[in-house]
């Protein structure tokens, strides 16, 4: 009898290997707890034939109702992420050190953890409820699109290759412009900014800076 029980269950557990194996939907959704998130990664596991968190290279989930990031730090390897348009309050990017393009863009985030993260070259936070924003040790990011947010305060630290520099409509007082050895494009109207940061900004040649004080140049 005991042989007989082992013998059956060496055969289920088998059988479980097998499903497990042919089932990367399944792997996709166990590490999640949004049930929107889950279904976006499981569709996207099936159509790509990935088998294991490890295995997804983007996450691409537009307009999904999602709003718990949880268990997602699993997805290591990707290199693009775009949540684009879904209702996330809270996020922390620095698990996703492959990552190329984070779009976090018409969400709800109040609070955003960006630093570290040695591949980055496009970062997406448009139309979020952000009021502090520090970004630190991205040494590849080339774009930042930040506007329509309500940032009082903007910290950063070695942005070396950042050239296009988006934060237009927030409540910026003031913002280092003399960090960004590369800029070549920034655009910061619609901030309560002084008049003599605005003359400072004037100086800048090697960059074109909009800014409410040379309104009549936007054209």
């Amino acid at each position: 009898m005991i042989k007989k029980n082992t013998v059956r269950f060496c055969k289920c557990y088998f059988i479980t290997l097998l499903l497990f194996a042919f089932m990367p939907s399944s792997l996709a959704e166990s590490f999640v707890e949004d049930e929107n998130l889950a279904a976006c990664l499981a569709k996207m596991a099936a159509k790509h034939g990935w088998q294991s968190p490890e295995a997804f290279t983007e996450v691409v989930c537009h307009n999904k109702g999602i709003t718990n990031m949880a268990g997602l730090e699993h997805y290591i390897h990707i290199e693009k992420l775009s949540l684009h348009k879904n209702k996330i309050t809270d996020f922390d990017a620095t698990p996703f050190k492959a990552l190329k393009i984070l779009n976090l863009a018409r969400n709800r985030i109040t609070s955003l953890t960006v630093e570290s993260l040695p591949e980055l070259r496009e970062l997406y936070i448009f139309d979020n409820k952000i009021t502090a924003l520090s970004l630190n040790q991205l040494p590849k990011l080339e774009k930042f699109k930040a506007s329509s947010n309500k940032i009082e305060v903007f910290d950063y630290n070695s942005l070396p290759k950042l050239t296009k520099v988006y934060m237009f409509d927030n409540n910026m007082e003031h913002i280092d412009i003399y960090s960004l050895p590369s800029m070549k494009y920034m655009d910061v109207r619609q901030n309560p900014m002084p008049d003599a940061l605005y003359e400072e900004m004037d100086k800048v040649k090697e960059a074109t800076i909009l800014h409410d004080g040379n309104a009549d140049d936007w054209d």
